[in-house]
């Protein structure tokens, strides 16, 4: 805070020269009033003269139908089709003739990517008795597709190959909080076999905290307490993990997504390829168990107990320690090697402005069967590309291209997308391509739910407005979603969260810089991700049998690719990306002062003191993060640029859109984060230390964390030239 009276006169006298961002947040405009989410004045509905928007929205929630997304999840549910193998080929094959059947053209896009599977797996117990423990699951009378016999036993891609024996250490979540908890209880894991629970960060994660505390081998499982049945009744009466439920799952933890061999560049069947075994993969064994095969582990630990927050669902005394005599033996086998993948590409040509695009896409691979994860959102992307056609059909072609995508390898590492979009890189992607939708497991209950770029919430909010919420056609998904929560800058729109890691948007947004959304809807009472139980059986008895779900998923990304794909200026509004920057950077600069990491200027602090252009960049967030109504600001803004360029002719309309699609990849930095340089994206990053989670301002924030008071500064800087261009009303 400013301390003195002096002080604060100088910043005010500073802050007159003070870039652009600060003079366009730090003030508001006379008389403005605020334009309400349900309306976009000015923006133009596109080119379909004859059209009457509402028309176009009525037939966008209209022609998708319930009944055609039963049949593609019948089509592709129907095998396990884990990313190279033969069920996987005959998913691709049905996906390429569903979009050609639409008229859609229709691209296999191939990749050589390196890909593990698994040959063997063993858990046992070799002390004080002798006990094997389950490592697949089995299959059930009420559910024949877990009898299907191209199931795979549970396995975590990507772990190393050994034969251990060793004591037990019990690591709660295997977080590094967890193992930094563990060291501060004196705990030893050298040379031990860690059991952790699923939870709280990616899982790979867990592996290479394990290893680095120098665990032996690695045992997952999930806990009752989390999705057993201390959560509901279980599958298949109800659907939460039974006992015998194992989650799969990739462990890569790579700093770059795609290809663990051609980080940055298209994965080619010929291309130039990093040595695997120089790779920063999992050394020890890691495999995943049902929690009825963990309990007779942990039921024979005779340790210490664990700290408070550390007890499961078990019926028993968590322990740390499995004391003296308990020895488990974990052996993992799995081979790797380089094989051709496809994505499935189906484009609708656009008729005005062809060479822009929007993707919306989400992966065809699973661990098994897939009728959830990936299949409840892939059945949406396949719906809304038969939406779109049979309004191209009828003449309502959109203005721009919409590309619908099927990812190869997701569960591997994200693979197949950042090939496309690594190879695409060099031929225009970042300078046409408008925005990515996200289609992961998106089906999953009544509520819709979303993830984005800051810059595209206005749109996705609107969108909201037209579409019918999940079983009452009375309610629209905006009105069912703002009642259960506002955004916290724009009170009349929903709140939509930050995009983390996980799924198939990270390299379009963190590493290509397109602004990107995650559809999806929830709640669902239960659990079956990663597991054999991820089937239709499980799915329509516990998500539903009439397709409500997937049906307003679809019409809500029919919706809102119609406005990026339809209005006359993108429907993109980089300024809030700014905002986001500027509230996030005052956040981490007081937290900065009162760690005494840098000084405000009044000598107040030991830090590092600023100069002129620190100071300026200092001042320009501070003007942000205290404004009353910085959400007013930026509409008003959004909608008097609107209003200035509402006439322009053709020609205008380009440049316009251009110089929107230029400055909302303002956070964009091809020097790359530190460590980590395949993300570029300045104004947010997957979290290194959970995977799924993001981080704002990551570059800013990691100078925090290291108590250097210089990077902060120099951070700021560069942050606050990005917000300036990313505020700019250009043209």
């Amino acid at each position: 805070m400013l301390s003195t009276t002096k002080s604060k006169s100088c910043l005010a006298a500073l802050a007159a020269s003070v870039p652009l961002s600060v003079a366009v947040f730090g003030s508001s405009p006379d008389g403005a009033e605020r334009a309400p989410v349900i309306e976009m004045p000015h923006w133009g509905y596109g080119y379909h003269r004859n059209l009457d928007k509402d028309e176009i929205d009525r037939l966008l929630v209209e022609i998708p139908d319930p009944e055609r997304l039963r049949r593609w999840h019948d089509l592709l549910a129907e095998r396990p089709h884990r990313a190279g193998t033969p069920g996987d080929e005959q998913v691709v094959d049905r996906l390429v003739e569903i979009f050609e059947s639409m008229g859609l053209k229709v691209e296999r896009h191939p990749f050589w990517a390196y890909l593990p599977e698994p040959v063997d797996a063993a858990v046992e117990i070799v002390s004080p008795d002798r006990l094997s423990l389950a490592v697949s699951e089995p299959a059930i009378e009420e559910d024949p597709d877990m009898a299907h016999p191209e199931l795979d036993i549970g396995w975590n891609a990507w772990s190393g190959s050994g034969d251990v024996t060793g004591r037990v250490v019990y690591a709660n979540y295997g977080t590094i909080e967890d193992f930094e908890k563990l060291e501060e209880l004196g705990v030893d894991v050298e040379g031990a076999i860690v059991i952790a629970r699923y939870g709280r960060g990616y899982r790979g994660h867990k592996a290479k905290f394990a290893e680095a505390a120098g665990a032996a081998g690695l045992i997952l499982y999930t806990d009752p307490m989390d999705s057993g049945y201390m959560r509901g009744l279980v599958y298949p009466e109800g659907g939460w993990a039974a006992g015998w439920y194992i989650q799969s799952g990739s462990l890569k933890t790579l700093p770059w997504a795609g290809d663990a061999l051609t980080p940055g560049y298209y994965a080619g069947e010929d291309v130039e390829r990093l040595d695997p075994e120089e790779l920063d993969l999992p050394r020890i064994p890691v495999q995943p168990i049902g929690y009825d095969a963990a309990h007779e582990i942990l039921k024979r630990m005779t340790g210490q107990g664990v700290p408070s927050g550390w007890q499961g669902g078990l019926p028993l005394a968590y322990r740390v320690t499995g004391g003296d005599e308990l020895r488990v033996r974990v052996m993992v086998e799995q081979r790797a090697e380089i094989r051709r993948q496809e994505n499935v590409i189906a484009t609708l040509k656009g008729a005005h402005e062809p060479d822009r695009f929007i993707v919306v896409g989400g992966h065809h691979d699973a661990w098994g069967h897939g009728a959830g994860d990936p299949l409840a959102g892939t059945i949406c992307i396949i719906e809304a590309a038969r939406t779109f056609s049979e309004l191209a059909e009828r003449g309502m072609r959109p203005a721009r291209t919409i590309v619908f995508a099927a990812w190869g390898a997701e569960e591997y590492g994200l693979i197949g997308s950042t090939e496309w979009v690594e190879e695409r890189m060099g031929q225009g992607l970042r300078d046409n391509c408008i925005a990515y939708i996200n289609l992961d497991m998106s089906a999953m209950g009544p509520r819709f739910r979303a993830s984005s770029s800051p810059s595209l919430r206005r749109a996705i909010a609107h969108a909201s407005t037209v579409v019918p919420t999940a079983g009452n056609p009375d309610k629209t998904v905006y009105e069912d979603w703002v009642e259960r929560g506002a955004d916290a800058v724009f009170d009349d729109e929903p709140r939509i969260g930050d995009l983390g890691g996980g799924s198939d948007h990270v390299p379009f947004w963190f590493h290509a810089g397109v602004p990107s959304a995650g559809f999806g809807a929830g709640p669902t009472d239960g659990v079956s991700y990663h597991s054999n139980a991820d089937t239709l059986t499980w799915y329509r008895q516990i998500v539903g049998d009439d397709y409500e779900s997937a049906l307003m998923v679809t019409r809500m990304t029919n919706a809102t690719v119609a406005r990026l794909a339809n209005l006359r200026f993108v429907p993109l509004s980089p300024a809030r990306d700014g905002v986001a920057a500027g509230r996030e950077a005052d956040r981490l600069a007081r937290l900065a002062i009162q760690r005494g990491i840098i000084s405000d200027g009044t000598g107040a602090s030991d830090g590092a003191a600023p100069d002129r252009e620190q100071l300026r960049a200092w001042v320009a967030v501070r003007m942000i993060g205290e404004h009353d109504d910085v959400g007013h600001v930026i509409r008003w803004m959004e909608d008097e640029r609107m209003e200035r360029l509402a006439k322009v002719e053709s020609d205008g309309i380009g440049a316009f859109n251009r110089d929107t699609i230029e400055r909302a990849r303002s956070f964009i930095d091809d020097e790359g984060l530190a460590g980590r340089e395949w993300y570029k994206n300045f104004l947010i990053s997957t979290n290194p230390n959970t995977g799924y989670g993001n981080v704002l301002l990551p570059s800013l924030r990691d100078a925090l964390d290291a108590g250097d008071g210089e990077a902060f500064w120099r951070e700021l800087v560069r942050l606050n030239r990005m917000m300036e261009r990313s505020s700019t009303p250009g043209v």
